[in-house]
């Protein structure tokens, strides 16, 4: 398999980033994103929308860099999946 692909939500739930929001984490966020990536890191979508309130730049980083972390481990299972 080349380099899979994964989506994972983020958003700033209660002041804290949190990588896979649930729906009443989700509805309540003050900040939610969706982040389509490569395992490797590359970039396929990003979309972010200030909810409650508006972010900084290091916030909207600390959502990406999260985000990364969730999508290579998804990547790692789509990768071993496809070694079974």
């Amino acid at each position: 398999m080349p380099d899979p692909v994964a989506a994972v939500s983020c958003g700033i739930y209660a002041g804290q980033p949190v990588l896979d929001l649930d729906y009443p984490e989700d509805s309540e966020a003050g900040v939610d994103g969706n982040f389509v990536m490569t395992g490797g890191g590359r970039l396929v979508e990003v979309q972010m929308s200030a909810e409650g309130a508006t972010f900084s730049r290091a916030q909207m980083d600390e959502l990406m860099d999260l985000a990364a972390a969730g999508v290579r481990e998804l990547a790692a299972i789509q990768l071993a999946a496809a070694d079974a």
